[in-house]
């Protein structure tokens, strides 16, 4: 079986210890032009985390995003249509 090279590229970050806390730090500092707005990215994340789609608390089993940057985006919207 060939390994995936997108995988193989991205090895190094299976080295972090991501955790939701630490995403959700780094999304906050991420600077958005199209910010959704607290109460928007709040109820966002409170679809999220009720999703069993959800893996981890913080990555999205469907799209592979990181939730806690793609809730943030007023133009980004849930790829199973939950928001």
């Amino acid at each position: 079986m060939i390994p995936c090279p997108e995988c193989e590229n991205k090895k190094h970050l299976s080295a972090m210890e991501m955790t939701p806390e630490l995403v959700a730090e780094m999304a906050a500092a991420e600077p958005v032009t199209d910010y959704a707005g607290d109460s928007l990215v709040e109820k966002r994340l409170a679809v999220c985390g009720e999703c069993p789609r959800l893996i981890g608390g913080m990555t999205c089993r469907d799209c592979g995003c990181f939730v806690q940057f793609r809730v943030r985006h007023k133009s980004a919207s849930c790829v199973n249509g939950k928001w």
